[in-house]
This record gives C-alpha cells, sequence and structure tokens, in this order.
C-alpha cells in the first residue's frame, strides 16, 4: 500500500537525497513537498487517461445564460480535472464547451443534447488507489520540479524529465492495454478512451 510520504521518498531517491519521515518535519524538501505535491499530481493525472482516475456519470442541468438556442448547459463535474467525453446514449459523442458562468460562479459544460453523459479524469487524493505506473510517475515528475531547489543541478532535472516521459508513455501503452472491452457491434476489441 503506497503512501504520500512513500511517493516523496522515491522522488528524493530520484534526486540523491535522504528520505524523510515526515512532510511536517523542519526540512526543504518537507517544504518543497508541501509546495509541489498536490499541483503536480493533478497535473500528472490529467496527463493521461489513468484507468484508477477514470469515472463516467450522467450531468446534472443547470440554468445559465450562457446556454444558447439548442443548448443544454450542466454542471461540471466537482472533481473532475479533465473532461475526456460528453455523450448521449449509446455513447455517441458530442461536441461540448467548457465556460464559467461568473455570475453563478460555476463552471459549466455546454452541448446540443439533453441528458448527457460525462468520461473524466477525477481528482484521485487517496494515494492507496494509484497503480504502479501512476507512483512512479508522479515520484518523478515531483523530482523533475524540485532538482533545482534542492539540487542545483539542472542537467538532473532535465534528465529526470526524459525518465518521466519514457515511464508516461509506457504507462499509456499498459494502460491502453488494460482499458479493452469487447465492442458488442463487431465482437472486437476496441480501446475505451
Amino acid at each position: 500500500m503506497t503512501s504520500k510520504i512513500d511517493i516523496c521518498n522515491l522522488a528524493l531517491g530520484y534526486l540523491g537525497q535522504f528520505p524523510i519521515s515526515s512532510l511536517e518535519q523542519e526540512s526543504a524538501p518537507a517544504r518543497w513537498f508541501n509546495l509541489f505535491y498536490n499541483p503536480v499530481r493533478d497535473e500528472v493525472l490529467r496527463t493521461h487517461n489513468w484507468a484508477f482516475a477514470t469515472a463516467e456519470k450522467p450531468l446534472i442541468p443547470v440554468q445559465t445564460s450562457l446556454a444558447g438556442p439548442g443548448q443544454w448547459a450542466y454542471k461540471y463535474p466537482a472533481d473532475a480535472l479533465f473532461v475526456r467525453r460528453v455523450f448521449a446514449a449509446p455513447q455517441k459523442p458530442l461536441l461540448f464547451e467548457e465556460r464559467l458562468d461568473s455570475a453563478q460562479g460555476v463552471r459549466v459544460l455546454l452541448t446540443q443534447a439533453p441528458q448527457a453523459r460525462v468520461l473524466y479524469t477525477r481528482r484521485v487524493q487517496d494515494e492507496t488507489q494509484y497503480d504502479a505506473s501512476f507512483v512512479k510517475c508522479l515520484a518523478l515528475a515531483l523530482a523533475c520540479d524540485m532538482a533545482p531547489a534542492l539540487t542545483g543541478d539542472v542537467a538532473l532535472a532535465a534528465r529526470l524529465e526524459q525518465k518521466y516521459a519514457l515511464y508516461v508513455e509506457e504507462a499509456r501503452r499498459s494502460n491502453m492495454t488494460e482499458n479493452c472491452v469487447l465492442a458488442p457491434q463487431n465482437d472486437a476489441f476496441s480501446e475505451v478512451r
């Protein structure tokens, strides 16, 4: 079972630094992790359609002046980091637009179908849900961002960034294999995106 501190210590290992025991301790690594961890985690979640972070549900209609003729407005899912697809049954993809309704202070999705559904990447804060590929990618991304501050070695940051890009690509390939389902219309495998 992976914890936040495990991920942070893996990142420190990539930097050649000693592990820490807590994010509350008075040390430069702990302070930097408190600054970088959440934004970097969300960025890595957005880079790929991770299976553990994928959610699908019906959209909730909202009233807004942003919806033009023939458009429906829906509340942007609260836990969404990246909307991948809006669709109507049965899996008919729809064009959509994300907008901010400043009068109501809410993000909305506009599309041309009533009763739309959404497929999206959700913000996952529970590290025990992360798969091994994501853990490695997150640790490498943290190490990339923190390398200049903790080591002063910009070349190390560049090498870690290359390694991160390779691992993300590897994770995409393995995740696509996991996300193959039998397509009922032709009994062939098709990738779920």
